[in-house]
C-alpha cells in the first residue's frame, strides 16, 4: 500500500452560531483586522453582522468589497490595503472566488517587522492570519494548500500554491446563509457532488479521501432532494455545509478533475459561474469516465441512494449518471448548456482553457482538448 499524508491544520468549527466564537479566534489581542467581503452578501446584511460580532475586540477593522468575480487587481489591491493597514488578520467573506482572494490576500501580505533575536541579529517575519467564513456553502480552498484566482488578463482561473498557506479557522454557520437565493444553495452544492466525484475516480484518491468523497455525495444529494421540499430548513442547509466541507477534504487528500477543469474553463469563456458549470456539466463527464472507472459507479450508485444489488457494473454506472439527472431534474436546474447562453464559441474557449490545468494527469481517462470538446458538445 502507498504511504498517506493527510494533515489539515485548520480549526474547523461547523453549526449553528458557530460565528459566536468568532472574537475569541480573530481578535484574542486587539488585532487589526482586514474583512475581505463579497458584495452581494453585505447587502444581504451579512457583512454588518460579522462586523457586529468582532466589534469592540478588534484594535481596527477595514472592511474591502469586492464582486463575486473578483480577480487579480482586486488580489493586489486588498494586498496594498492589508499591508498599509499593517492588518494582522484577514477575514474571508463570501462564496468561493472571493475566499480564494481573500486568502491570496493574506497569503501575499506578509510584512518586514524588525525584531531582535537573542544574538541581537534582526530578522524580518510577520505572517498574516487568515480565517475563512463562507456565506454559503461551498467548496473551501481555505483548507487546501493550492487556490485558484481569475487572472485580470484573461478571466482564467490560475494556481496560486504554498504549502504553509491555509486558514488559520474554517468557521461554517449555516444560519448566515438564511438570505441566499434558493438556486444559489443548489448549484454549490451541486458543485460539491461534481468535485467528490472528481476527487473519487482520480489516481490521486485514497481510502481516507474515497470515504470522504462518498460521505459527501451522499450527504449532498440526500439534502438536496430534502431542500427542494423545505427551501427554509436551516438544517438541512446545516447538512449541505457538512457535505461540502467533506468534499473540499475529498479533494484536498485527492485531487480535481475533469469536472472541475470544465468548470473554470466555462467560467473563463463565458459568465456562467464555476457552480453551475460543475454541476451541468457532471453528468457529461460521468459518462465520459464510465468505462475507466466503471467499478467505483457502483459506490458512487449506492451514495446516491440507488440500489445495486444483481445488476451488473455497467447497468449501476449508469443508475447513477441517471440518478444525478433525476436530481436535477427534481431541483428544476435546466440540463442543457444552451440555456445558460453559452453557445459554440463559447465552448471553443472554454474546451482549450480546460485542457490545460496539470491536475488533469490524474483523472483514469485522458483528456485534451478534443475530448473535452465533445464533452462540452453533448452538453450543449
Amino acid at each position: 500500500m502507498a504511504s498517506i499524508e493527510f494533515q489539515i491544520p485548520t480549526n474547523i468549527i461547523c453549526g449553528a452560531d458557530s460565528l459566536q466564537k468568532l472574537s475569541e479566534i480573530a481578535c484574542p489581542n486587539n488585532e487589526k483586522v482586514v474583512m475581505v467581503c463579497e458584495k452581494k452578501y453585505s447587502e444581504t446584511g451579512v457583512t454588518q453582522r460579522i462586523k457586529r460580532l468582532i466589534e469592540g475586540y478588534a484594535y481596527d477593522i477595514i472592511i474591502y468589497e469586492i464582486p463575486s468575480f473578483a480577480n487579480t487587481k482586486d488580489l493586489f489591491e486588498g494586498v496594498n490595503i492589508a499591508k498599509s493597514s499593517r492588518t494582522d488578520v484577514v477575514i474571508g467573506v463570501g462564496g468561493e472566488n472571493v475566499l480564494s482572494v481573500a486568502k491570496c490576500i493574506a497569503q501575499f501580505s506578509t510584512q518586514e517587522v524588525s525584531k531582535t533575536d537573542q544574538k541581537g541579529s534582526r530578522v524580518n517575519v510577520k505572517k498574516v492570519r487568515y480565517i475563512e467564513v463562507p456565506a454559503i456553502q461551498v467548496v473551501t480552498w481555505g483548507i487546501i494548500p493550492i487556490t485558484y484566482v481569475i487572472d485580470e488578463t484573461d478571466s482564467v482561473r490560475k494556481p496560486y500554491s504554498d504549502k504553509a498557506s491555509y486558514a488559520e479557522a474554517l468557521i461554517i454557520d449555516p444560519l448566515i446563509t438564511e438570505d441566499v437565493p434558493l438556486n444559489d444553495l443548489i448549484y454549490s452544492s451541486l458543485e460539491g457532488i461534481s468535485y467528490s466525484f472528481d476527487a473519487y475516480i482520480s489516481k490521486k484518491s485514497n481510502p481516507i479521501s474515497d470515504s470522504l468523497s462518498l460521505k459527501a455525495i451522499e450527504y449532498l444529494s440526500v439534502n438536496l432532494k430534502r431542500l427542494a421540499l423545505e427551501p427554509a430548513n436551516t438544517k438541512i442547509k446545516g447538512n449541505l455545509s457538512i457535505g461540502t466541507l467533506l468534499a473540499s477534504m475529498a479533494v484536498y487528500g485527492s485531487s480535481p478533475g475533469l469536472s472541475a477543469a470544465c468548470a473554470m474553463g466555462l467560467s473563463a469563456s463565458s459568465s456562467t459561474s464555476q457552480q453551475i458549470g460543475s454541476g451541468v456539466i457532471l453528468p457529461h463527464v460521468m459518462e465520459f469516465n464510465l468505462t475507466a472507472a466503471a467499478n467505483k459507479f457502483i459506490q458512487i450508485a449506492m451514495a446516491l441512494g440507488e440500489k445495486v444489488a444483481d445488476i451488473t457494473v455497467i447497468e449501476a454506472a449508469i443508475m447513477a449518471i441517471e440518478s444525478i439527472r433525476r436530481l436535477m431534474m427534481d431541483l428544476h436546474i435546466p440540463q442543457r448548456l444552451m440555456e445558460y447562453k453559452i453557445d459554440q464559441e463559447m465552448i471553443n474557449k472554454a474546451s482549450q482553457t480546460a485542457s490545460e490545468y496539470d491536475f488533469l494527469s490524474y483523472s483514469p481517462r485522458p483528456a485534451g482538448r478534443s475530448e473535452i470538446h465533445e464533452i462540452f458538445s453533448a452538453a450543449l
